[in-house]
């Protein structure tokens, strides 16, 4: 039975990470994807809830990227706080998009909680090794360079 589980478990991760990859046109995502330079040239954006002056210096996240990144910081609509955004100066892989992308998040929550939050070490222990646990421990690791569940 254990081996059962096991193997379904594994199929279960497996399907998972084909999943990641699929991308439905309007779902999340344009319908036509850019190229890498256009999508590297993208300005991408987090909203802080601060005063400009706060974010005169880059966040610790951003400021890691150095000068391969330019920022900019301008009051968010509606007076909701600040738009804090990042770019590539220069061409950028998916990877490297996705580590902007990552250090945004992280940027808005040093400057708004004084952390970054974390969800793995779970403090009760590893989860068991189900179809379930293995998505949601798939899901978990993508989503720092991919979005918010």
């Amino acid at each position: 039975m254990a081996s059962l589980l096991s193997r379904a478990a594994d199929a279960g991760g497996a399907l998972l990470g084909r999943l990641q990859s699929v991308r439905l046109p309007g779902v999340g995502t344009a319908s036509v994807k850019d190229d890498p330079a256009t999508a590297a040239r993208r300005w991408r954006a987090v909203t802080v809830l601060c005063d400009p002056d706060r974010l005169a210096d880059p966040p610790a996240p951003l400021a890691a990227l150095g000068g391969r990144i330019e920022t900019r910081v301008t009051r968010a609509p509606g007076d909701k706080g600040t738009e804090l955004a990042a770019r590539y100066r220069g061409s950028a892989s998916d990877a490297e998009i996705g580590e902007l992308r990552a250090a945004l998040r992280e940027a808005k929550q040093l400057v708004e909680v004084g952390e970054v939050l974390r969800v793995e070490p779970q403090p009760h222990g590893p989860r068991a090794e189900t179809p379930a646990g293995k998505a949601l421990d798939g899901a978990a690791a993508a989503a720092p360079k991919e979005g918010v569940l």
